[in-house]
């Protein structure tokens, strides 16, 4: 499998990128659908073709010694022009109810920014926690 795959939180079926949607990588799935739909949530989730629910999630190893899958729940961003800082919410496979905030970032040509530390200034920590209220109803306070 890929770096980020779809997989189905119900029934465990997973599905490339291609096969889910219109884009061939995580990286075609932000820039051409996310950042044009203003942070569209409801692009998150996909019907899966094995048990039917709209339960398909982008999942990922999340770094660690021993690595653990996680499912999306969030991703909001800032349109920086060639650069979008990003925000992800996710959530271990194996606990679904600890929330993780994954800051990550997007250059134009690269997805160098998925796989590194993204360092925001203030201003942009703040806007990018600000969307993320608007766009998931949900909060917390810095």
């Amino acid at each position: 499998m890929p770096a980020y795959w779809w997989s189905c939180i119900k029934c465990g079926k997973e599905e490339s990128f291609p096969g889910t949607c219109e884009c061939n990588s995580i990286h075609g799935f932000i820039w051409k659908q996310l950042l044009p739909s203003q942070w569209d949530q409801q692009l998150l989730k996909k019907r899966c073709p094995r048990c039917g629910l709209k339960s398909l999630r982008i999942t990922y190893e999340f770094p660690r010694q021993n690595k653990e899958v996680v499912y999306v729940n969030h991703i909001v961003g800032l349109d920086r022009g060639d650069w979008i800082p990003m925000m992800w919410e996710t959530v271990f496979s194996s606990k679904t109810s600890n929330r993780l905030y994954d800051f990550k970032y997007l250059g134009q040509k690269n997805i160098w920014g998925l796989n590194k530390p993204a360092v925001f200034t203030e201003d942009t920590l703040r806007q990018v926690v600000k969307l993320y209220r608007e766009k998931s109803g949900r909060g917390f306070k810095l």
